[in-house]
């Protein structure tokens, strides 16, 4: 979501991209306003164990797979089916 309104001559920086976190908001001034940042977008990671990994994905996830278990990364919108 979008961090909140205040007063203030500046607006309020946008959160950190793929970390999910609020905007800020501005400091206060009374002849002037200013707008929160808009919050961060979010990430989704999904750990399966390798040998049920279906390799089934839509979106560009980022896949890596290490040892007995396969991360998969979405930074935007994508679906992993189970099979």
């Amino acid at each position: 979501g979008r961090g909140g309104q205040h007063n203030g001559p500046q607006n309020g920086q946008a959160g950190t991209a793929n970390l999910g976190g609020g905007g800020g908001g501005c400091g206060p001034n009374s002849s002037n306003s200013g707008n929160g940042g808009a919050g961060g977008s979010g990430v989704v990671i999904l750990k399966v164990p390798t040998s049920n990994y279906s390799s089934t994905t839509t979106g560009s996830p980022t896949v890596n797979t290490s040892g007995d278990y396969t991360n998969i990364k979405y930074n935007s919108t994508g679906s992993y089916t189970v099979s």
